[in-house]
């Protein structure tokens, strides 16, 4: 895992002098490379000790090792990166299929490189103890809601997609207690998915929430939080392209750890899933 996800995935535990070292990171990483641990802890207002616990606390074995792996991930980003603003002028078919792979390659790597085996776990645990799950997205999100929504529902169980609060508000004041609310916001920070959590929270719902990875809102809301890598996209992004991705990839793990546990039942639901599709598809062959 890059040193900018490790940071991401620990920052809500650090200190407020791990904070300042954390963030300078972030936002400096090229300077940082030619520092000493005295310089990194003067520039940020910490103490040397402080950003030698922060390389502890991001499980690498001091500071220069720390500069080693941030190194080789700036370079890293500077090839996966040449002109990824997602498209340029003129840019040739070769070029955009080559970026387009290694951004998603890199984020599926990182991905399942930060997926909590527990939290996983955990979900799976509370969908089996279920009898329903609701889903709630907004914007792109929407299309990775109905991908979890059509995969439960063809092993019969009741999945219901909104991107509508005032469709999902009802649904959540009348559930039973035992559902779950599965929430999707790549940002964690988007209005709606926010105060859906707030409700479900309020009327004693079990939330589930899939954001990209650091501290978000939605995140800390959730009984379960779910994480993708951070995107490569730009703010100016043409197709939520590689967070879709990520997210999916999130699902299936999810999905395959369930039927796995289910593996009798769900087989066969999904047997008689396919069967009924095909058996709607050749009667429409038969009719044309």
């Amino acid at each position: 895992m890059s040193i900018k996800g490790r940071i991401l995935n620990v920052q809500h535990d650090l200190s407020a002098a791990e904070n300042k070292i954390a963030n300078y990171i972030l936002e400096n990483p090229q300077e940082v490379l030619n520092m000493t641990v005295s310089n990194l802890a003067a520039v940020s207002g910490s103490s040397p000790a402080s950003v030698i616990r922060l390389s502890k606390r991001l499980n690498v074995n001091g500071f220069t090792s720390l500069k080693i792996l941030l190194s080789s991930d700036l370079t890293k980003e500077n090839d996966d990166n040449i002109g990824y603003s997602e498209i340029t002028k003129d840019e040739s078919i070769a070029n955009i299929k080559d970026k387009l792979l290694n951004g998603a390659q890199t984020s599926i790597s990182e991905t399942i490189e930060q997926v909590d085996n527990t939290n996983v776990e955990l979900l799976v645990s509370l969908i089996q103890k279920s009898n329903q799950l609701l889903l709630f997205g907004v914007g792109a999100s929407t299309l990775t809601v109905e991908n979890i929504s059509q995969k439960w529902n063809r092993i019969g169980h009741t999945s219901i997609s909104d991107n509508d609060l005032n469709l999902l508000l009802p649904k959540i004041s009348n559930t039973e207690l035992n559902n779950v609310l599965w929430i999707v916001s790549n940002s964690g920070e988007s209005p709606e998915p926010i105060l859906a959590a707030r409700m479900a929270k309020k009327c004693g719902l079990k939330v589930v929430s899939l954001t990209k990875f650091g501290d978000n809102t939605l995140s800390r809301l959730s009984d379960i939080p779910l994480h993708t890598s951070q995107p490569s996209e730009s703010n100016r992004r043409i197709a939520a392209t590689t967070s879709l991705l990520a997210q999916f990839m999130v699902i299936d793990v999810v999905f395959y750890y369930f039927v796995s546990k289910t593996f009798n039942h769900s087989e066969k639901l999904l047997f008689e899933s396919s069967n009924i599709v095909k058996e709607y598809k050749s009667s429409i062959n038969r009719k044309n």
